[in-house]
């Protein structure tokens, strides 16, 4: 607890530096007589409280309260007089002061009673500050809490990719957004040839491996403007903006052709896979997602039973 005292009766001063340390002789207490040196120790110092002469032979102990009050900060200001008319003890607190004191002290219980109740104060919003900062510190780790566990809630564990929860809200607010601006899109749908020969002949950790592997290459070739999720064990979903027939085929081509060059090390082993790809687009093969998934789902199975390692596209199937 520091103190600063702005006195110009020297005497004055020096009793109320003795009187305070009396209530605990650990306070920090200073001693000025003019208002300059008032203002420069109050830079210095930042005292938690000020008993501060109304008259002093610079300045306005008023002036000074407005002053410092304006500065802003955690401190309270005792105004103290010898001769203050009633009009000074309206300003000193209409500006904030927290007590007016009249000299000569000669109630001492008084004083003692304003010094005590402004230590109060003092550390009353002491104690305030570090609960808001606290609080404040809470509630940051509780919105990254949140932030976390969003994510966990719309991603794939093992891949890090989003999950079906999140590819059917995301799907439909951009079936709403294409029908608005009249735009198109395609949504791939993905499964892996070889993952049950990789899982029998080397385990499912193996699968594991793999199928991270492959959504680490996916995630490496679409475009900012693609978003891509897993959807169940060895399937993968791409929504594909602005793209027709033509265009997604290509796309679908472009992953097949790279999944199949894939190569991955496992325990000694190299893992390797081909996909099949089944393609439906906005709004030519329909207007909800749930007709484009039951699509893009039939052109996959149609070539997964047409020779795997296919790009088959809804008007493909026979």
């Amino acid at each position: 607890m520091k103190i600063l005292i702005v006195d110009d009766e020297v005497y004055v001063g020096r009793f109320l530096c003795d009187f305070i340390k009396t209530i605990d002789p650990d306070i920090d207490v200073r001693i000025v007589e003019k208002v300059a040196d008032c203002l420069g120790v109050f830079e210095e110092l930042s005292p938690d409280i000020i008993l501060l002469d109304i008259h002093l032979p610079d300045g306005n102990g008023i002036d000074v309260l407005r002053e410092l009050k304006n500065r802003g900060g955690r401190f309270e200001i005792l105004m103290i007089s010898g001769n203050a008319s009633l009009e000074d003890a309206v300003q000193a607190i209409k500006h904030g002061a927290y007590d007016f004191l009249l000299k000569p002290f000669s109630d001492l219980q008084i004083l003692e009673k304003s010094i005590v109740r402004a230590i109060d104060s003092i550390n009353l919003k002491i104690q305030n500050e570090r609960l808001l900062s606290e609080l404040a510190q809470k509630n940051f780790q509780l919105e990254e809490l949140n932030k976390k566990l969003h994510s966990l809630s719309i991603s794939d564990d093992l891949t890090g990719l989003y999950n079906m929860r999140f590819m059917n809200e995301f799907i439909s607010k951009e079936i709403m957004r294409a029908k608005r601006y009249n735009r198109t899109f395609a949504i791939l749908l993905l499964d892996l040839d070889s993952l049950k020969a990789v899982n029998d002949n080397y385990g499912h950790l193996a699968g594991s491996t793999l199928i991270k592997a492959v959504a680490d290459l996916l995630s490496g070739m679409i475009r900012k403007s693609d978003t891509i999720a897993r959807f169940g064990g060895d399937e993968y979903l791409i929504f594909a903006d602005e793209l027709n027939y033509e265009s997604a085929r290509n796309m679908g081509e472009r992953i097949r052709e790279k999944i199949e060059s894939l190569r991955v090390e496992f325990e000694g082993n190299i893992l390797c896979t081909t996909a099949s790809i089944g393609i439906a687009c906005f709004p030519d093969d329909g207007s909800e997602f749930k007709q484009l998934f039951s699509i893009a789902d039939s052109a996959m199975y149609f070539a997964k039973n047409n020779g795997k390692n296919r790009v088959c596209l809804s008007k493909d199937i026979v």
